[in-house]
């Protein structure tokens, strides 16, 4: 799986966007990983475990932010056999694969 840290390698930059541009960058590290299905608890604090310790816990309540909005547009939503696990839906695949560094792609 691609790391944030490869996405987005200033962690102030991580820690000062908003919920809905992080998620987006987010859901393109979710989607590049293999398997459909994540552990919701491990997501923020394994994408904030490549960042210099000082911002662990920083980056991984925003990426936790990040993944409370993903939930909310119905990009994410949790398996049906475990709710610890998250699986992306079909809407967020796509949103998925239109996604460009540059430009995150709009959500509607």
């Amino acid at each position: 799986m691609k790391s944030l840290k490869e996405v987005l390698p200033d962690p102030k930059k991580v820690v000062d966007l908003e919920p809905e541009v992080l998620g987006k960058h987010v859901l393109h590290v979710l989607h590049s990983g293999n398997g459909t299905e994540i552990k919701r608890s491990e997501i923020a604090k394994n994408m904030a475990s490549n960042y210099h310790k000082d911002f662990h816990h920083e980056v991984a309540h925003a990426v936790e932010e990040a993944l409370g909005w993903l939930a909310q547009q119905c990009l994410m939503g949790a398996s049906p056999y475990d709710q610890d696990l998250i699986f992306l839906t079909r809407r967020g695949k796509k949103v998925a694969g239109d996604y460009k560094e540059e430009h995150p792609v709009d959500i509607e």
